[in-house]
This record gives C-alpha cells, structure tokens and sequence, in this order.
C-alpha cells in the first residue's frame, strides 16, 4: 500500500482499529474482510464522507466489500459480533455526527426546520441514537414529521438498538397510553416509564421528565417523594 503521508498512515492505523475490520471480526468473518487496498480506499472514502458531513449505514457503507461476503446465515454468536462491528462504525464516527446534530439545533433555532430535519434525518439512518429519537419525537408530536406510527416505532427501535435511551421509553410510553396506531396497553407503558428509570443514571436529560410524570401522575400514579428526587437529580444536569 502507498500512503500520501505519514500522518495518512497513522489514521489509517487508528481508522482499522476502530472500524469493524478489527481483530475480531477478521477471526469471525475472515473471507469477507476485504485485502489493504481496498481497505485504504475504504478509509479514504470514509473519509471524505465524514469531511462532507454525510454519514451513511453500516450496510449501505459496506456493502461491495465486507457485508456483501458475508454467510447468508449467521450463528447467534456471530449475530452477536456483527452487531457489536454496526455499533463500532457508528461509535467511530459519532464526535462527528454531533457536531452535524449541533448544527442542526442551530438550524431549528434559526428558524430553518425543514433543512434541520433534513440533517437529523441523514444522521438517524446512519443509526446515530439521538437523532433516531428526534425523529420518533417529531413523528409523535406530528410537527415538524408527519405523524405515523410505523414512523415513531421504526425510529424509536434503532435508538435502543445499541444503547439504552431512557427517554424513547418514556416516548413509547407514551404511545401505548395514547393507543395511537397501537392497541392502547396501559400495564406496558408504565412498564416502559420503570424501564426508563432503570435505565435513567445513564442519561440524567430523562430526570426532568420522570419528575414531571411522578408530580402529575401520568400514565403511572402520583408520587410526590419520587418527584421530588427526580427534581432533584435534575438540577445536577
């Protein structure tokens, strides 16, 4: 492989340890990891895509290399590691998307939605968590998306597809209590409001919202102790 500098050497390096090309998946998937050419163009369209702002999904990214080689049945074990190979891709590039979905804050502050929810759109379908529960969110309230429920449960799903997201439970409980394009089922969405407090310590922004449930007794029954420790926590954010 020819290099363009040493320094493109260096993120190459950094870029394959972090990609799904690991050691891992070279010892699971082995016929399918691409040789180092390819990988180095890999690299260098990556990127490109990264210096664009464009983030695309991990199938789509890959799929005239690795994902294309792949077994057409995975064992579970292997299910397991390629999951883990879709969140490394997303991982890798999520400094970036963050500073894309800041820049869409900025955009809805300025009165621009539609090219805000352009970008938080590209970034949820790359899989980027936060920008998958934007979109359920907008979908629910019916503003900025139109409201459709296969809209807010195929977002909502990719949230929590790798990480935990406490405030999509509290979404989709919503949702459940509401009946909206669902059978409305009560006992499951304050089920999904006790998930999100399990699940709260790793995102405190749902704290506000749980103390708000608690003071009005929505969906579960009123608790005032419960919202006041919620209140509480919430000052800490």
């Amino acid at each position: 492989m020819e290099f363009t500098s040493q320094n493109e050497e260096k993120l190459f390096k950094k870029w394959l340890k972090e990609s799904p090309f690991n050691q891992i998946s070279q010892q699971t998937f082995q016929h399918a990891v691409p040789d180092e050419e390819k990988l180095l163009n890999l690299f260098r369209k990556d990127k490109e895509y990264v210096k664009q702002k464009q983030f695309v999904p991990f199938q789509e990214f890959y799929a005239d290399t690795f994902t294309a080689f792949l077994p057409q049945t995975l064992t579970e074990e292997q299910e397991k590691i390629l999951n883990t190979l879709k969140w490394r891709y997303i991982a890798q590039k999520i400094d970036a998307m963050n500073k894309v979905l800041k820049y869409a804050y900025d955009l809805l502050d300025k009165g621009e939605p539609q090219k805000a929810v352009d970008s938080i759109r590209n970034l949820a379908e790359a899989g980027h968590p936060e920008a998958c529960y934007l979109m359920a969110a907008f979908s629910m309230q019916g503003q900025l998306v139109p409201r459709d429920t296969q809209t807010i449960l195929n977002y909502a799903d990719k949230a929590m597809q790798f990480v935990s997201h406490p405030r999509t439970y509290i979404l989709l409980a919503g949702l459940y209590n509401e009946g909206y394009g669902v059978q409305r089922d009560v006992r499951k969405a304050i089920s999904l409001i006790l998930e999100a407090e399990r699940h709260a310590p790793e995102d405190p922004t749902v704290y506000p919202m749980l103390a708000e449930y608690y003071q009005d007794g929505y969906i579960v029954g009123r608790d005032v102790e419960k919202a006041a420790i919620y209140a509480y926590k919430s000052e800490g954010i």
